[in-house]
């Protein structure tokens, strides 16, 4: 493990968790986040939100995850930081899908591990510290819609918004973690768009047949 004396960032949380599923091949969620001392939880919401980052929706395999967030959300909303719920531990994970998932997130967010930095350490206090957890259980709602793969976008702007969430929350930078808020404020509002849309759509198409019954004289 990481010394504890040195500055921990989150790429160094995803090369611990490869090596740690090295030669296995199941491995629960709890064990993860133990291996983590501390940092897991925040570190497997990263890590559960990669598989989404791309525009096409990923129907069944993001209700299961995305029930995982809500129950993260729902425990940091009522302050209990810093741990998985019990039945979340208790699963167990395909070892290999979590290493190629660890190395993927490490290679792309070691990049930009420079502009990470400690501040706005007002978003750690109490209350706000509690809209994390709104945050990220408002996104796992989202990503746990069963929504048509039609919806382009619905699962990966949610995804980031967890993801933003996460490296504010390890890296303790308030930025990210406001960044995170928006984003998660934004997959309500491109829902609302989508929806407004499909009513404008009803609302036209019925309207638009019931103009051709009357003009064959069906009704």
């Amino acid at each position: 493990m990481v010394d504890g004396k040195e500055k921990v960032t989150f790429a160094d949380d995803l090369r611990q968790i490869d090596l740690f599923v090295a030669g296995k091949t199941r491995v629960t969620i709890g064990d993860l986040e133990a291996h983590l001392d501390g940092r897991g939880f925040a570190t497997i919401a990263l890590i559960l939100s990669l598989p989404f980052v791309q525009p096409i929706p990923l129907p069944g395999v993001s209700i299961l995850f995305g029930l995982i967030h809500m129950a993260v959300g729902l425990r940091l909303t009522f302050g209990h930081h810093g741990g998985l719920p019990a039945w979340v531990k208790k699963r167990d994970v395909d070892a290999q899908s979590i290493s190629r998932m660890a190395l993927a997130g490490a290679k792309l967010f070691s990049k930009f591990e420079r502009i990470f930095k400690p501040r706005l350490s007002v978003c750690f206090t109490s209350p706000l510290v509690n809209l994390i957890g709104v945050s990220q259980l408002i996104s796992g709602l989202a990503l746990s819609l069963p929504l048509p793969p039609v919806i382009l976008f619905s699962n990966s702007i949610p995804a980031w918004a967890i993801i933003m969430l996460a490296l504010g929350y390890l890296e303790r930078d308030g930025l990210f973690i406001i960044l995170g808020h928006m984003f998660a404020i934004a997959t309500w509002l491109y829902f609302a768009l989508w929806g407004e849309l499909v009513m404008v759509s009803v609302r036209d198409g019925w309207q638009y047949l019931q103009d051709l019954l009357l003009r064959t004289h069906i009704f």
